[in-house]
């Protein structure tokens, strides 16, 4: 045995000659590195004097090493060009592929592989493995027998058919193609996916595919194969870093694109009074959509943003919902196509009023069985057609999704001449200079036909910048000539959506095309090219905190198979803010959502059928999350410590437990322990029998238990403004229900609320300990009183007086005095376990909570956390808040609207205020 045995790891300098490649870059980068200096000696003379030209020039020689230093250290290559690629292009193992880096790269990555004497291996010369050797030969055996049974298939059916040409002939009758069958329209019935491709059948199974899920699958995290959402396979979010560049895409520079066609559409179509019976028995009333401000939407102009209710007598809430109404066709046209009809010597039917009802595919199955029982009541009765798998749409928000969308979206008019100014084919390019579609009128709408997009990619744009551009698109915005030329949309019509899809090309036919064109030239338009019909849709935030600066979004409705052509045209658009638009997913639409201050359906709403699934079906994750972790490192939520003798954590701590918050804490049979293991075995016994309804069951609804339901943000805000005498009886039947409305919480001082977070009102058993809460020299109420200026004290503690001002000012001073000494007492003395424990106030009970928050974190808008929760509405107003807030020393609404926020887990509140959204 050797006493000095051979080491596994070389060492890295061993067998390295001194004239190699690594050693020259070691002495390049070391001689950048070394500054040169020169002595102070030199700058004395033999008797100590200071001679100062000779020390200025030393200084100066050494300043000018310093910057020639950095220089040659800036480009003394200590990274690789394959290390500066953008973040999009970042792999785990770098590829070596010069053609996988920026231009700007290319050479000095060919230059470092020269250097480095790096292998450059391609597919062509790449030696095949044992295992890629055997597919490749599988691979071309079954191409060679394909090529036999193709050519076989292709003689047998020149044979057949020229077989049935002789005997046509002799027969004397003639051969003609005969067109297409159009599928019957299915009247009140549930249509089905279309039929994917055989090698992607067996994937489909129970669920479907989006149009662009091959794009997504790519890119993107999606629903696992065996737990689809709402029957589809969706994007969550994509695969690389993307919280920060979406929130900059969609507010500042870039744009984000989603699929929504998961979201369904449903057509109703009947006369215009069976329709008014239909819309209102399903609670859609007000201004907006039968008054003067819903002349506009009637007429097809504009689309409308409301909520439908369910025909029972309590009207609980489904859903939002969006309604497109068709635009009735002008008189002279009606004339025309009853003179040609005429002529034809046919009559046909004509059209009745038909509106399109969007809704989230969650609140689908309710909104159809709804539709279904109201329509057959009317005389005549209404026609229900489900359009779910035959409408698409791509929904774009951003600075620069207007430039991307009008590059994609090029208007078709009769015989290629230039459209009019004021009709929707003339104001849609128009529109380039626009950065944000909330400047447009509230609900705008457009509709028009299209090219194939593909036919004219890429089309880049320079939006103006000019003042002359700017005033005449404020001018048109201002005018909105389309609300009188306004025709008719083909996508209302069924024939003119299937020719569409019918005469879409195939890529290679386009690829053909493009490469007959010529390099940098657009193919010449055919007659044989489709025309899609398209509606696009501007639509603000529809929330009233929202800044003003709050980005619109446009939304592209379009027949389903001609999405993804759509698609590509806009997610490689270069755009002139610089790079391309990015993709988001369902969590991207959450976390926007977020940053608006607006709720998210239905995960921000418990109260309705859909929002109530949402919530089981994410308590069951994050308890298996929970349970999976070991118990070392998982929270205990049944040691937790609250304070005030409360020992353990209030209901399931992994889950917003409306039930515990209805109904009470349980009564103590076994202890506290007890109970924490009943809340479990509760949770498992809720998942179960409250699971969410199998795809398909339509005919089920599985509502809220304990009668929840959800309040309109209209209504709970007349109830908690209310001042002065007692409620309406109707809005005071309200509070004997469990009613829950959504509110934005916004926290005062430190801290960020957590989904699942504990919501308390002050204190209202204990007035000392609510005294401790709202004491001005508690910090929390300076600073909430600093974030909302509205919060004034009370009239004793106003001084109008000088010497009242100088006494709070000599006040202020003393208490920032006092502050400096605690601080200095501090940090000399030595830290104390219950020190930080002390120093946070006590919790309220529990009686004394009020709500969940479902979402929250920090919000990068607003720059702190925030959160949207849902608050019970019999617990904030009570015959003690209304008498408070009749009496003669109220201070309004805002010390009714403080709460408290606690994170499920933790033992520390942190004070805030909640606002209806």
């Amino acid at each position: 045995m050797a006493l000095n045995p051979p080491s596994k790891r070389k060492s890295p300098f061993s067998g390295i000659p001194t004239t190699s490649t690594r050693a020259r870059k070691l002495a390049k980068t070391q001689d950048a590195r070394t500054l040169a200096v020169q002595s102070a000696d030199a700058a004395l003379s033999a008797t100590g004097d200071l001679d100062v030209a000779a020390y200025v020039g030393a200084r100066e020689f050494e300043i000018r090493a310093l910057e020639d230093g950095m220089q040659r250290s800036k480009t003394a290559l200590t990274s690789r060009a394959f290390q500066k690629v953008p973040r999009s292009l970042r792999r785990r193992t770098a590829s070596h592929n010069v053609k996988r880096i920026p231009r700007r790269l290319r050479a000095r990555g060919r230059r470092e592989m020269v250097e480095d004497n790096t292998p450059i291996v391609t597919a062509r010369r790449r030696k095949p493995t044992e295992i890629m050797r055997i597919r490749l030969e599988t691979a071309r055996r079954l191409q060679a027998l394909n090529v036999k049974t193709k050519a076989k298939r292709v003689a047998s059916k020149a044979k057949r058919e020229k077989e049935v040409r002789k005997l046509l002939s002799d027969a004397g009758s003639h051969t003609y193609k005969i067109a297409p069958r159009v599928p019957k329209i299915k009247k009140n019935k549930l249509s089905q996916p279309p039929s994917p491709e055989s090698k992607f059948k067996k994937r489909q199974r129970g669920k479907t595919w989006l149009p662009t899920h091959l794009f997504h699958a790519k890119r993107a995290r999606m629903t696992p194969p065996n737990g689809p959402l709402w029957r589809f396979s969706l994007p969550m979010t994509p695969t690389e870093k993307s919280y920060r560049p979406t929130h900059r895409a969609a507010g500042a520079r870039g744009a984000v694109v989603w699929d929504m066609s998961y979201i369904s559409t449903i057509q109703l179509e009947g006369t215009e009074s069976s329709l008014d019976g239909v819309l209102r028995a399903m609670g859609i009333d007000g201004e907006e959509a039968w008054g003067g401000k819903g002349k506009k939407w009637r007429q097809g102009s504009r689309s409308l943003h409301t909520w439908v209710c369910e025909q029972a007598d309590d009207k609980k809430p489904i859903a939002p919902v969006t309604l497109i109404w068709c635009t009735k066709s002008k008189p002279e046209d009606v004339e025309m196509s009853d003179a040609a009809a005429a002529s034809d010597g046919t009559r046909k039917k004509r059209p009745g009023e038909r509106i399109f009802v969007r809704t989230h595919p969650s609140a689908f199955p309710q909104v159809w069985n709804q539709l279904l029982v109201v329509s057959k009541r009317q005389n005549p009765p209404v026609m229900v057609e489900d359009l779910r798998f035959e409408i698409g749409s791509i929904e774009v928000i951003g600075p620069g999704s207007t430039e991307a969308l009008i590059s994609a979206l090029r208007p078709l008019t009769a015989e290629n001449k230039a459209p009019p100014k004021d009709s929707p084919e003339g104001v849609w390019p128009a529109l380039l200079g626009v950065t944000n579609p909330s400047s447009l009128p509230a609900n705008a709408l457009l509709a028009f036909a299209i090219s194939d997009p593909r036919l004219h990619f890429p089309l880049p744009l320079k939006p103006p910048s000019s003042d002359s551009s700017m005033n005449d698109l404020a001018l048109l915005l201002s005018s909105w000539p389309p609300d009188k030329t306004q025709n008719s949309s083909s996508l209302f019509d069924r024939p003119a959506r299937l020719s569409a899809i019918r005469l879409l090309p195939s890529q290679k036919a386009i690829n053909r095309r493009r490469t007959l064109a010529g390099p940098g030239i657009h193919p010449p338009p055919q007659p044989s090219d489709p025309q899609i019909p398209i509606i696009v849709l501007a639509s603000r935030p529809h929330n009233r905190l929202a800044h003003n600066g709050s980005q619109g979004r446009w939304t592209i409705l379009l027949p389903w198979r001609c999405v993804v052509p759509l698609w590509y045209s806009i997610m490689f658009y270069p755009l002139s803010s610089g790079g391309n638009p990015r993709f988001g997913g369902l969590k991207e639409q959450q976390q926007l959502a977020f940053e608006n201050a607006e709720p998210w359906f239905p995960g921000d709403f418990p109260g309705t059928k859909a929002g109530w699934e949402w919530g089981l079906r994410d308590r069951e994750d994050k308890r298996t999350e929970w349970e999976r972790r070991p118990k070392g490192k998982r929270t205990e939520f049944e040691s937790i410590d609250l304070g005030n003798g409360q020992k353990g954590e209030i209901g399931r701590g992994w889950a917003c437990d409306w039930e515990r918050l209805i109904q009470g804490p349980p009564e103590k049979m076994a202890g506290r322990v007890s109970i924490g293991n009943s809340s479990c075995n509760a949770d498992k016994d809720m998942s179960n029998s409250a699971a969410a309804p199998r795809d398909g069951e339509v005919n089920r609804i599985d509502t809220p238990p304990l009668n929840i339901q959800h309040l309109g943000s209209s209504v709970a805000t007349s109830i908690i403004n209310h001042s002065h005498g007692d409620l309406p009886m109707k809005l005071q039947a309200l509070l004997d229900k469990p009613y829950l409305f959504t509110v934005k919480i916004s926290l005062s001082n430190r801290g960020t609320p957590t989904p699942c977070a504990r919501i308390y009102r002050l204190p209202t058993r204990d007035r000392e300990l609510r005294r401790r809460w709202l004491s001005p020299q508690s910090s929390s109420t300076q600073l909430l009183r600093r974030a909302n200026p509205n919060i004034q004290p009370s009239e004793s503690k106003r001084g109008n007086d000088r010497q009242k001002r100088c006494k709070t000012l000599e006040d202020s001073f003393v208490q920032r005095a006092e502050a400096r000494q605690q601080l200095a007492a501090s940090l000399i003395t030595p830290a104390d376990a219950g020190t930080d424990k002390d120093r946070h106030l006590p919790l309220p009970l529990e009686e004394d909570l009020i709500g969940f928050v479902t979402t929250g974190n920090y919000n990068l808008s607003e720059g702190k956390g925030t959160g949207i929760g849902s608050i019970l509405l019999s617990k904030v107003v009570t015959p003690a808040t209304i008498e408070k807030k009749n009496s003669k020393h109220s201070q309004g609404n805002t010390m009714s609207r403080m709460c408290i926020v606690r994170s499920a887990g933790d033992t520390v509140g942190r004070l805030g205020t909640w606002e209806i959204v």
